[in-house]
């Protein structure tokens, strides 16, 4: 009987070892937290539900933050360290950094404004850009189809003709935009047009939707409106896109952005997130956006679908 105790003892504090073991095992392959924040957009919105999915998957512990804000807001979170990773476009690259002495053309050439932007805010932030889809989602002057028809307004050539003759022109456009040598000022000072402070509607936000619905309903009459490249009303409302044959712009490139310390910590975190972003391109990821802005799909729904027709999350 004796025996039999000892034997009870034992197997119990046995169990009790497997028991802990198996708990400091958990412990140790929990990973994250990740805090994941976007955009206030539909774009904001699937990706980051994409990246929520696939770090999930790989055993992260996610804190969901997507469509956390606007550009600003959610670009000082990332170096306060509120959230760490975001989804950010390399050609921002310019409005983070001193570029006084820097040639800001460079922002116009896809990989080497990625790469410049890359080492700027490493160096200077201890802040990691992972490798960018390639689906620029630059900066564009949009029409109603009607208006340009009427105008015969087809690029911003024919806007900066319709300009210098007198015509009637109210553009809403973002802050930032607006006052960039290389979004309204340099597209005034290559194509030789002016627009005064009272033909200008400039918002904080620079938001997609509220800047597309002043233009379709002609609020204050408004007639020109500031688009992106994968925005999903492209494919859904009857605009004309105005060709910029100078290429002003920069290349917006959608890309992982990280704190250092995480990727110092979890290097591996880009596979999945490089799965993900080599698999967009501009055409798949205006579809993407139209289904949540114009067919009302949930954002998180359109991120699932995707990740399972691409094979990229396990069903």
């Amino acid at each position: 009987m004796k025996r039999f105790f000892i034997f009870l003892t034992i197997l119990f504090i046995s169990l009790n070892l497997v028991a802990c073991n198996n708990e400091q095992g958990k412990e140790e392959a929990k990973k994250g937290p990740v805090t994941i924040g976007t955009f206030i957009d539909s774009e904001g919105a699937v990706l980051g539900k994409m990246m929520v999915m696939l770090l999930e998957q790989e055993g992260y512990e996610v804190i969901d933050k997507t469509e956390f804000g606007t550009p600003d807001i959610l670009r000082k979170a990332l170096l306060a360290g509120e959230v760490n990773l975001v989804l950010d476009y390399t050609g921002s690259g310019q409005y983070y950094h001193d570029v006084e002495d820097i040639d800001t053309d460079i922002w116009s050439d896809a990989r080497e404004g990625y790469l410049l932007t890359k080492k700027l805010d490493e160096e200077e932030n201890n802040i990691i850009w992972l490798e960018p889809a390639q689906a620029n989602n630059t900066e564009a002057l949009a029409v109603r189809r009607e208006f340009s028809e009427a105008h015969n307004i087809k690029d911003m050539e024919d806007l900066a003709r319709y300009v210098k003759e007198g015509g009637e022109v109210k553009l809403i456009c973002s802050v930032s935009f607006a006052e960039n040598i290389k979004g309204l000022r340099g597209f005034e000072e290559a194509y030789g047009f002016h627009l005064s402070a009272d033909q200008i509607i400039a918002l904080a936000s620079g938001n997609t939707a509220e800047m597309l619905k002043a233009l379709v309903e002609m609020t204050n009459g408004v007639n020109v409106s500031l688009v992106y490249g994968t925005d999903g009303a492209l494919d859904k409302m009857d605009l004309v896109v105005l060709d910029d044959p100078k290429s002003i712009p920069p290349v917006y490139l959608p890309a992982p952005v990280l704190q250092g310390a995480l990727y110092e910590k979890y290097p591996e975190i880009e596979k999945p997130l490089n799965r993900l972003f080599q698999s967009l391109n501009e055409n798949n990821l205006r579809q993407l956006n139209s289904k949540v802005a114009y067919d009302g799909m949930a954002a998180e729904a359109v991120a699932r679908e995707y990740l399972e027709e691409n094979e990229l999350l396990i069903k």
